[in-house]
């Protein structure tokens, strides 16, 4: 009985290596095609220096609207876009895609480490890449765009873990979108639409506060929000204390109600492999 738990205890480490070699495989990939990751972060740049001017005009001569001062929207947005773009990858479900079409999945699925857990990896590593660039970029983004530090320490605090889960919450989102090729022929018109969709409703172009009630009420049913409204307004000092205490506690939930989602649907998809030829 001790050597069965010990088995048990040693089996999630036990691909540990395997899964670190697939983050350095994609962050090896990223830096080798590094012009298409430049191109990304130069329409990042782009668009942070869009929404600056955009909101300047609309905030006009008035210093706050709705209790929020125009410096801290500016930061909001920024940091928000940088966020976002960090974890938008959408190389993964293009690599999925292309696995299952040319029947390759089926050497990724005999393999010890398990599938999901590599398609984690994979989003693991090209997170990271996207964090490397745009790291190396914030010079110029503070120039086209506003950066400023927390609201507070506290804030601070509470804005890491946050950042965290809202990681663990895309890369799970990420994840049940590529999961789809095993039912499509074409995943580029829904990427582009989960791409939209997320971005408007995690409150990267919009801030949260500003939406209609109705509107608001509806992103705060969906987990879109978690990933970037979340730790930005933590960040900015919107939401503190009590209020960070339970925005992290419903980040968590998400998790946990996506991780499920992502168990049931590979427990659908995997029945629907077929290999031409074999």
């Amino acid at each position: 009985m001790s050597l069965s738990r010990a088995t048990r205890s040693e089996g999630p480490l036990r691909n540990l290596s395997a899964y670190l070699q697939i983050i350095r495989g994609r962050l090896r990939i990223a830096l080798t095609y590094r012009q298409n990751a430049l191109f990304m972060l130069a329409v990042l740049i782009v668009q942070i220096f869009i929404l600056r001017k955009v909101w300047t005009a609309l905030y006009g001569d008035a210093g706050v609207v709705k209790g929020v001062a125009l410096a801290d929207v500016l930061v909001y947005l920024t940091i928000a876009n940088l966020q976002n773009w960090a974890m938008q990858d959408s190389a993964v479900g293009s690599y999925l895609y292309s696995l299952v079409r040319e029947g390759r999945i089926a050497f990724d699925i005999l393999r010890p480490a398990g599938f999901v857990q590599q398609m984690l990896a994979h989003l693991v590593g090209g997170t990271l890449s996207m964090v490397l660039f745009a790291a190396a970029a914030l010079p110029l983004v503070a120039l086209v765009g506003t950066l400023g530090p927390p609201a507070s320490l506290t804030a601070f605090g509470y804005w890491l873990p946050s950042l965290l889960v809202a990681f663990g919450i895309s890369m799970l989102l990420n994840l049940i979108v590529s999961l789809g090729a095993f039912w499509t022929t074409e995943l580029g018109a829904f990427s582009m639409l989960y791409t939209l969709v997320s971005q408007f409703l995690a409150g990267v172009l919009v801030p949260l506060y500003f939406f209609p009630d109705w509107l608001r009420a509806v992103a705060e049913l969906l987990p879109f929000q978690a990933m970037a409204f979340t730790p930005v307004a933590i960040y900015g000092g919107q939401l503190a204390d009590g209020e960070a205490v339970r925005a992290i506690g419903v980040q968590l939930l998400w998790v946990a109600l996506l991780a499920g989602t992502v168990r049931l649907i590979w427990s659908r998809a995997h029945h629907r492999i077929v290999v031409q030829g074999g």
